[in-house]
């Protein structure tokens, strides 16, 4: 499989050189548009082929409810009584943690279709003193690898396959449809060994490592009716597995968890859950991963505050915000995420989420602390067709320590290319950025890196590089700057590139063999010639490069249809090399409402300067305001909904 991985010469990818030289590609768009009423729908269609992108404009949970009370307890309530509480909770209700402190020695266990809820993340404190896998979980378990065997139906966009048998599979139950690793492309064999756990230990070799989950709308003898339809076809030897969601439409929203290092997996857990949700909630410290989402479908995390962490070093976690084990649809929006060791992690197969308009800045790893970490990390096969839209990030890194990844899609973002590291290195304590407490990661500055595994990624109208990037120092002399640099070229490792292509582990200079203990060779030519680049500014040398022959006119957004309700004053959109006016690279951004959150409202900083800092979600965004009438709240939903202006400061 390796060998074959590194064989992707045989690969049939399309590249920008097949689609100019193939056909005339005014005509292909003008045949698309004009032949498939679903490509008119979505804006990426003038940019993308067919099969690069699907719909994501229904990830995450769509319209958020606002629940009335059926419970609310005061402060000091004891773990035994919250949970009792949610049991006892009619499905549509909430409980209500009044303001001040609640300790945790266990888990704050959220069920179906009721919602956890604070009076806000500065007000209602969870004290974390336990241990286990969170302190709030949203549903439990994982799926047990029980296939079926799909014997029809699995093109590319089919919302019916056939089944060897539908025994016990009914309408509302849900599948993984996944596929035998595809060695053209796919391979939990990465830099870093094999990543045997990557199709959740299904197997001894991580062999279905691609996949997504789609939920069963209809059973008619061997014929399975599903929804979404598939994002890709699945060929190679396919299968489905059903399973039950633990839970569903279960949220926790406006409330702070307070670690301690304690022991605790993650502050905030999603397993089997569907359509749940994290929103306006802060997680102060934690001792393992900030939020973790397994085998989820539609859920959410938006308008939180992740902030510092005891762990700055790889391993079991990364501080982060992670989506994990084929979890789907799902949608992380409008998040500030602050000194962790990674910001956004996907690994073990996610697919067709988005990562979008959040602000990440600070991430460092203790251990190396010159090196330029964080921003979003693909770290375990196979993530495939995720949208990554308007964040202001430090990089983007799509590894190849425990495998694969293809077809993302990232759209107007800003990628710094560097990290504001500052004290304290380790431990509890306020962040001091101030002299020699502060500098800038000088080491793999790389804004965004495609390893050799990384495949068919379409990156469009983002900002790659920043002043802090093209600045950078080493011994108070400027370090070597490259746009762009593409295995076999020797990548110095104290140096900035914008973009590097197909080299392996993240030490990988192109003159070893680029592994951390895979199979060697790590590393591959040719990885710009799977990749699709349209559109970006390079701060290094001023200039948008576009692809010849595709269209130049930007929509706003991949996935939103308009402006929407939490948006605010800045312009929308905010990022982009059509946007004149504002800020960082060229003056093309106005940052995103995280950002202006955290630097304008909570007077924050870049690196973090006397984090953690107090949050309260209402304060910055419109359709977080806790208002006691709930007639009163506006919509949550992604529509086009005229916002209330919050007269935000533009950064």
């Amino acid at each position: 499989m390796q060998d074959a991985c590194h064989e992707a010469g045989i690969i049939k990818l399309r590249t920008i050189e097949d689609i100019m030289n193939s056909r005339k590609i005014l005509m292909v768009f003008t045949m698309w548009l004009i032949a498939s009423a679903f490509a008119a729908a979505q804006t990426w269609a003038t940019f993308l082929l067919p099969g690069q992108g699907i719909d994501w404009s229904t990830a995450g949970v769509g319209t958020i409810p606002t629940r009335t009370a059926c419970a609310t307890l005061n402060a000091g309530a004891s773990l035994t009584a919250i949970n009792a509480a949610l049991v006892s909770c009619p499905s549509g209700g909430a409980v209500v943690l009044n303001a001040g402190t609640y300790t945790i020695s266990g888990t704050v266990h959220v069920p179906s279709n009721v919602t956890l809820r604070g009076v806000g993340a500065d007000k209602t404190i969870l004290n974390a003193t336990g241990s286990g896998e969170a302190p709030v979980l949203l549903g439990s378990g994982s799926v047990a690898f029980l296939p079926r065997t799909i014997t029809g139906g699995s093109s590319a966009g089919s919302t019916e396959i056939t089944l060897g048998t539908t025994l016990g599979l009914s309408a509302g139950m849900y599948l993984v449809v996944t596929e035998t690793n595809d060695p053209g492309y796919v391979t939990s064999a990465g830099s870093g060994g094999n990543c045997n756990w990557c199709d959740g230990s299904w197997t001894k070799t991580g062999s279905y490592a691609r996949g997504q989950i789609v939920q069963v709308t209809g059973v008619s003898g061997n014929t399975v009716s599903i929804a979404p339809g598939l994002y890709t076809a699945y060929t190679n030897s396919p299968i489905a597995v059903a399973f039950k969601m633990a839970a569903s439409h279960a949220g926790v929203e406006s409330l702070q968890v307070k670690a301690n290092n304690t022991g605790y997996t993650a502050n905030f857990a999603m397993d089997l859950c569907a359509y749940c949700w994290i929103k306006g909630v802060e997680s102060n410290y934690a001792d393992g991963d900030h939020a973790e989402v397994s085998w989820g479908f539609h859920d959410e995390i938006r308008d939180s505050y992740f902030s510092n962490a005891y762990l700055h070093t790889p391993g079991t976690y990364d501080s982060d915000v992670k989506l994990v084990l084929k979890t789907s649809a799902s949608l992380i929006e409008n998040n500030i995420i602050e000194r962790t060791h990674v910001a956004v992690m996907l690994e073990w197969g996610p697919a067709g989420n988005v990562v979008s308009y959040n602000y990440t800045m600070g991430e460092f790893d203790s251990g190396s602390p010159n090196v330029v970490i964080g921003g979003l990390d693909y770290h375990g096969a196979h993530p495939q067709y995720n949208l990554v839209e308007g964040n202001v990030m430090t990089v983007f890194y799509a590894d190849s320590i425990w495998g694969s990844s293809s077809d993302t899609t990232a759209f107007r973002n800003w990628f710094v290319g560097t990290n504001h590291v500052c004290a304290p290195a380790s431990g509890r304590g306020t962040v001091n950025c101030s002299g020699k407490n502060g500098y800038y990661g000088y080491q793999a500055a790389r804004a965004v890196q495609f390893s050799y595994l990384a495949t068919r990624n379409f990156f469009v109208a983002n900002l790659v590089g920043s002043a802090q990037m093209q600045t950078l120092l080493k011994a108070g002399k400027p370090i070597p700057q490259a746009n762009q640099l593409e295995y076999p070229a020797q990548r110095p490792y104290e140096a900035a590139q914008l973009w590097t292509f197909g080299y392996g582990s993240a030490n990988d200079d192109g003159l070893g063999n680029g592994c951390g203990g895979g199979i060697a060779p790590c590393h591959k030519e040719g990885n710009t010639a799977t990749q699709l680049l349209h559109g970006n500014y390079a701060n290094l040398t001023g200039t948008t490069t576009w692809a010849s022959g595709m269209n130049n006119i930007l929509p706003t957004s991949f996935y939103l249809a308009a402006k929407p309700a939490w948006w605010g004053t800045l312009p929308f959109p905010a990022i982009g090399p059509d946007i004149k006016g504002g800020t960082g690279p060229g003056s093309h951004s106005f940052g995103n409402p995280a950002q202006n959150c955290y630097l304008k409202v909570m007077s924050g900083s870049d690196g973090g300067q006397g984090g953690p800092l107090s949050f309260n979600a209402g304060n910055c965004y419109v359709t977080d305001k806790i208002v006691f009438n709930p007639a009163r709240v506006p919509g949550f939903g992604r529509s086009p909904i005229e916002p209330v202006s919050l007269n935000l400061t533009r950064k």
